[in-house]
């Protein structure tokens, strides 16, 4: 009786363990949620969602003036050339104290000149050759988003270039 018992206890546990491993698991779905400005479905970059590997990307805004559209979008993209310097900024700090570190160069003195110098002369770059890549006007608040981007390689070719030409008029290589 015993081992009828614990026949019947093994068995029951596979059992149970078979049922529970072949149900079927409900997929949850995630939702991602859609981009909403004011109360107005916006595309997803005006979000700040948006992605592409090979380009720096920002986002500006402004709301409709009465001086007209033009200055509106000029206003949007300088808000979004104002972002797309800070991210650039950061991009040039990393590869001047990568750089430094790996020539042996560690002053934090001389690290924060350099980054100054090739953050302006890259900045002037940023101006002139970041490009609206899309625009869209907010019907709820008057608002129009414009969304610029420039190629990283453009910039990170430049970066080099300027890191080296910093360091040689600093003396430091």
């Amino acid at each position: 009786m015993k081992i009828n018992k614990v026949l019947s206890t093994i068995f029951m546990t596979c059992f149970t363990i078979l049922f529970i491993s072949c149900s079927s698991k409900s997929e949850q779905n995630i939702e991602i949620p859609d981009c909403v400005i004011a109360g107005a479905k916006a595309p997803s970059w005006a979000c700040g969602t948006y992605y592409e590997d090979n380009k720096f990307l920002a986002v500006g805004s402004a709301p409709i003036s009465k001086l007209g559209y033009d200055f509106t979008r000029k206003e949007a993209i300088a808000n979004a050339r104002a972002s797309l310097s800070q991210q650039i900024e950061l991009e040039v700090k990393s590869k001047v104290e990568t750089y430094m570190n790996t020539v042996g160069l560690k002053e934090n003195e001389s690290v924060q000149k350099v980054t100054t110098m090739v953050s302006k002369q890259i900045s002037n770059i940023t101006l002139r050759e970041s490009k609206q890549l899309s625009f869209w006007e907010n019907p709820n608040d008057n608002y129009l988003y414009i969304l610029i981007g420039i190629e990283k390689s453009n910039i990170d070719k430049n970066i080099d270039d300027k890191v080296e030409k910093s360091l040689n008029e600093l003396d430091l290589i």
